[in-house]
């Protein structure tokens, strides 16, 4: 069959017509599209942006409106510009805004259009002898939505658009009906003169919510601020939350104990239970016709490790290791945080096979746990620093581990000497510790508990660990320091310091030189050999630092 000639010329126009349009639109953006609003369709994007940019250069302020009232900002109120690169490459009206600028401006508005509710409340005021319930109704507020306005301003910004913006405002609807307030008073009065009573499961420590505190909590619209309860019982957490004690002993000698420590059960509130009982028990004070609700605080009792039955059977009888360091020179802070961390640690009771932390057992080292501001150093620099000398604590406690021969998984050295630590002692025997890390580690690897004794002699600035338990005959090795690769420290420094007198200098650091250092540890039993190591400290030069005073008055 033959087709006919003007098929193909019907063909061949069409082809050539599509070929045509499609070169036109080749580099050209898709009809239809639109940046910041303004049509770009079948534009080029050197074309495209100049449109765009009339339209960008011609939106210079944004208006806001409410109740009548007004108010214009300008580009440089909000610090928004416009990246029309950007905006031509993604097809979308790009813009960088300074962000703390708008919500400064907002928290403008808001401060001449708040009004803050007050809340409703119910309180008990005596009238000679006598209680009286007073139901305050509250008064309601408003509020920009803070939130919304934003949006609002960000879309505005995105399509360029100069449309006036209402600003979104929420009423704050807290004043009570008088229906409301007579229920309040109703069931206030069901509550006067009652009170609710949490009582630990063992002993006789309780706690007593009177009715002044119970009508607080209540809600005049409707059942219990239950967010008011919980603080009360978050509160109630930190006076009866508390870790186990195991039973402990001291001893002045082999066979012979100073001090023992009772056992005594831990104990962890249960906070949300409790805010349940709470609840619980006031509406049983609204709906019974009682004096008072008495209930069992939610609080779960941790049994300790050892129980005084168990102190004598745990194998401490002797004394398995020593180590001492001294502080002559301390401030007093450092003295003081010496003392605290060193009585945590006094008493503590290593099971067999545990590994002992000493971060983890020593906790938090802060302003918020008792600790004080001692020299530190933090990022080359002499500093105050919250529990400044814990970490002689923890050089000692690594001798006393050395001296019995335990197993040690971590140890990290100064990153350069102290003379604290050397003080009386042969260079490299220190250890580091810094919350969560590094941490100074030790296993018990003997058949029996190990019991943690310390001794603080603060008039002869001596600190000692001792450490018992039962020998399993093993013997301790250790050698002298080797020593080498020194250099010498780097000329003194002086720093200022507005805190002290003019003209006073302290040193704070003492000049010491870098080094490297090594010394060898072996422990055997009989003739197998159960630990041997080196352990190595790899010390920067540092540099003697004063401070020097600058305080005028």
């Amino acid at each position: 069959m033959r087709i006919p000639k003007i098929v193909y010329v019907a063909a061949g126009v069409l082809f050539l017509a599509g070929g045509i349009n499609y070169a036109y639109d080749f580099g050209r953006f898709p009809k239809g599209t639109k940046i910041g609003g303004v049509e770009v369709g079948r534009m080029k994007p050197d074309e495209a942006v100049e449109v765009v940019r009339r339209k960008v250069d011609g939106f210079s302020s944004i208006k806001l409106v409410w109740e009548g009232r007004e108010w214009i900002w300008g580009r440089e109120d909000v610090g928004w510009q416009y990246d029309l690169p950007a905006s031509i490459e993604q097809a979308e009206l790009r813009f960088n805004l300074n962000e703390e600028k708008l919500i400064n401006m907002i928290a403008g508005i808001g401060m001449e259009i708040d009004i803050p509710a007050r809340e409703p409340e119910v309180v008990i005021e005596k009238v000679g002898e006598e209680k009286q319930i007073k139901v305050y109704p509250g008064e309601n507020g408003r509020e920009v939505d803070a939130v919304d306005l934003r949006q609002k301003v960000l879309r505005n910004i995105k399509l360029a658009e100069a449309a006036s913006i209402e600003i979104p405002v929420r009423p704050m609807l807290v004043k009570l009906t008088e229906s409301q307030i007579n229920e309040a008073g109703r069931r206030s009065e069901l509550i006067l003169n009652k009170k609710v009573i949490l009582k630990m499961k063992e002993g006789d420590q309780k706690w007593e919510i009177a009715d002044g505190e119970a009508v607080a909590w209540m809600d005049p619209a409707g059942g219990w601020r239950e967010n008011l309860i919980s603080e009360w019982v978050k509160g109630l957490s930190q006076l009866v939350n508390r870790p186990a004690q195991n039973a402990a002993l001291k001893f002045i000698r082999p066979g012979r104990v100073e001090e023992f420590k009772p056992a005594k059960p831990g104990w962890v509130v249960d906070e949300q239970k409790t805010t349940r009982d709470v609840v619980n028990g006031l509406k049983l004070l609204e709906g019974e016709n009682l004096l008072q609700a008495e209930l069992e605080l939610a609080a779960e009792e941790i049994a300790p490790k050892v129980d005084n039955e168990d102190v004598n059977n745990l194998g401490i009888k002797e004394l398995i290791g020593r180590g001492e360091s001294w502080f002559s020179g301390s401030i007093t802070n450092r003295i003081y945080n010496l003392k605290k961390s060193a009585e945590t640690l006094n008493g503590i009771l290593v099971a067999p096979g545990e590994v002992f932390s000493f971060n983890k057992t020593v906790g938090e080292i802060s302003a918020a746990t008792g600790y004080r501001q001692a020299y530190i150093i933090k990022e080359g620099k002499t500093i105050l620093g919250d529990g400044g000398g814990v970490c002689q604590v923890s050089s000692t406690l690594f001798r006393a581990v050395l001296a019995a021969g335990l197993p040690i998984p971590e140890r990290t050295a100064h990153a350069y000497r102290v003379h604290y630590y050397e003080e009386k002692y042969q260079v490299g025997f220190d250890a580091t510790v810094f919350q969560p890390a590094p941490d100074f580690k030790f296993t018990n690897d003997t058949p029996a508990y190990i019991l943690i004794q310390t001794e603080f002699d603060e008039k002869n600035k001596h600190l000692v660990f001792n450490l018992y338990g039962t020998s399993d005959g093993r013997k301790v090795e250790v050698s002298k320091s080797r020593i080498w690769d020194q250099v010498p420290p780097p000329p003194d420094l002086y720093q200022d310091d507005p805190t002290l007198p003019m003209g006073k200098i302290v040193q704070t650091e003492h000049a010491a030189w870098g080094a490297k250092v090594a010394f060898d540890w072996k422990v055997t039993r009989g003739d197998e050999v159960l630990q041997e190591r080196t352990f190595y400290s790899n010390y920067r030069p540092w540099q003697a630092v004063y401070l020097r005073g600058t305080k005028t008055n």
